[in-house]
């Protein structure tokens, strides 16, 4: 079992060359750690997350290696076997290095993945009979637009044809839309894929194993589920199958959206989920 009182976070983060990298480590054990707070929420939105750091007390060159366009990556969980990368990315922003008090204070922010929505345009014609999966993977490779996953509910066959005509990842988009599949990030990779369908990733939610509060009843208009938090957990992400087992709720569910984020005390993962 884990040691929850051993947190691990470490903020990793390489030149664009990827010849040279900074580790920044939150580790609880460590005496030389770092101050970092951040958020990383995550979705089935086919949009990437805005995840935002924020670090404390950094030396000069330290700051002088984060710079917009380097590749970073957070990874969480506690001393044991529990801990992984909970997304990356590539740094978007990052603002000027303040002082508050004796506090030097840098904060950047990242896009989980990639954000394609301008990317790239296409115009590839495809003759009568063709299917979505053909479809969707000469678009992925005409435009540069890597999927790390395709699983389509519904393969649909264009009897008439179909052109892709417009920005790729709107094509990407219309296509799975017409085989009723959802198309969104996972840990910075895009997937076009039902996030409630053939997931690897199965957890067990509970008291003991780190649920904090009783759930909560979520009505969307689009969905209805439950809001839970619990003690900051990497295997939870768009699309993990949990087993909820709690006072008021148990039953199997599928992740929707979230959010991991760390304050400097508090060390948490909240998301919804629904069966």
């Amino acid at each position: 079992m884990a040691n929850y009182w051993m947190r691990l976070l470490q903020i990793e983060i390489h030149d664009k060359n990827g010849k040279n990298r900074a580790l920044f480590r939150a580790d609880s054990g460590r005496l030389d750690r770092f101050e970092i707070h951040m958020t990383a929420p995550f979705s089935d939105e086919p949009t990437p997350s805005e995840v935002s750091v924020t670090l404390y007390n950094l030396n000069k060159k330290s700051i002088d290696f984060i710079k917009k366009g380097n590749p970073v990556y957070i990874h969480a969980g506690y001393a044991g076997t529990s801990h992984g990368v909970i997304t990356q990315g590539t740094i978007a922003t990052l603002q000027p290095t303040t002082l508050n008090g004796v506090d030097r204070i840098t904060t950047f922010t990242f896009l989980e993945g990639k954000d394609y929505s301008d990317h790239k345009e296409v115009n590839i014609s495809f003759a009568d009979g063709t299917d979505a999966n053909t479809i969707i993977r000469r678009v992925s490779s005409e435009s540069g637009i890597p999927l790390s996953e395709i699983k389509l509910k519904n393969n649909k066959v264009y009897g008439s044809g179909y052109t892709a005509d417009g920005q790729a990842m709107s094509v990407l988009e219309e296509v799975a839309k017409a085989c009723d599949t959802s198309i969104y990030y996972r840990r910075g990779q895009l997937v076009i894929k039902n996030f409630k369908e053939g997931n690897k990733e199965r957890l067990k939610l509970s008291a003991s194993t780190g649920l904090i509060s009783q759930p909560t009843r979520v009505e969307n208009g689009d969905y209805s589920g439950w809001s839970i938090e619990c003690l900051l957990q990497h295997k939870i992400s768009t699309g993990t199958a949990v087993h909820l087992d709690s006072k008021n709720v148990k039953g199997n569910f599928f992740v929707k959206n979230g959010q991991h984020s760390y304050d400097g005390s508090n060390f948490s993962t909240t998301c919804e989920v629904i069966s």
